[in-house]
């Protein structure tokens, strides 16, 4: 149910610059079958995250897609370490010392290189954001990496679906307009209207989409008081609008460590 609230939200997301070395999703997909009206991926999520007063929503959506694989998997699932995400993805723009947002592309390279702890070993204590994890996290988290991601393409609506219905969510960063703070209780995001005013870039983790209504399911990082239980609907034409939302990134298999 949507919350009216006086709280100031925090973003953080950096667009990334293109890389040609990464795996696109085209590469490896056919897309050639029927998709289904609408999926509705909500039910094998983990528990809303809430980045609080830090930029770290990179990390909160990256955070969540890992513990996701991880009860696809069926293997043992925590609330992985998002102060752990956020520090390593800041060291690869030499920002650790200042709460300066991130690149998502940096975040899914650091798991898949650095992997990443429990956040019971690691807590989520936004005073300590500028703080290295010990060591012997980094050895623990060596156990817990991304081992397959891939990088779609907005613009091709029915790639973005496509995940969605081969059951895998997807992560992405947007431009948040005004009127994205006002959102009603159908928690619909409005498409920005000319002239209206950019805040800053968000990242959040798509779980579904209704083919009827024209939009996707979005999972944020601002606790379930906040729209829909933490979730709203974004449609199409704002999701696929290269000038509003890119850098979109799925992940398909986490590494079977033990905690």
């Amino acid at each position: 149910m949507f919350m009216p609230s006086k709280r100031e939200f925090q973003f953080g997301w950096l667009p990334d610059l293109p890389d040609h070395r990464d795996l696109l999703y085209a590469s490896v997909k056919k897309i050639k079958r029927k998709l289904p009206d609408s999926v509705d991926l909500r039910k094998q999520c983990p528990v809303v995250y809430d980045q609080g007063s830090l930029g770290s929503c990179t990390a909160n959506a990256l955070g969540a897609a890992f513990q996701f694989g991880q009860m696809k998997q069926a293997i043992t699932d925590f609330i992985p370490s998002r102060l752990f995400i956020y520090y390593n993805e800041r060291v690869q723009i030499n920002t650790i010392l200042s709460d300066s947002g991130a690149f998502i592309r940096d975040g899914i390279k650091s798991l898949n290189r650095d992997g990443v702890c429990p956040e019971l070993d690691w807590p989520y204590l936004i005073a300590k954001f500028t703080q290295k994890p010990p060591s012997q996290l980094y050895k623990k988290a060596l156990k817990h990496q991304v081992i397959q991601y891939m990088r779609l393409e907005n613009w091709q609506v029915n790639q973005l679906k496509t995940c969605l219905s081969e059951g895998f969510p997807f992560v992405f960063g947007f431009s948040v307009f005004e009127s994205f703070n006002s959102i009603g209780k159908n928690a619909l995001i409005p498409m920005p209207k000319k002239g209206e005013r950019m805040i800053r870039g968000h990242a959040v983790m798509a779980v579904g989409y209704d083919n009827v209504k024209r939009r996707f399911l979005i999972r944020n990082s601002w606790g379930e008081a906040w729209g829909n239980k933490g979730h709203a609907w974004m449609p199409f034409d704002y999701i696929t609008h290269t000038s509003y939302a890119d850098d979109f990134w799925t992940i398909r298999l986490v590494e079977d460590g033990m905690v």
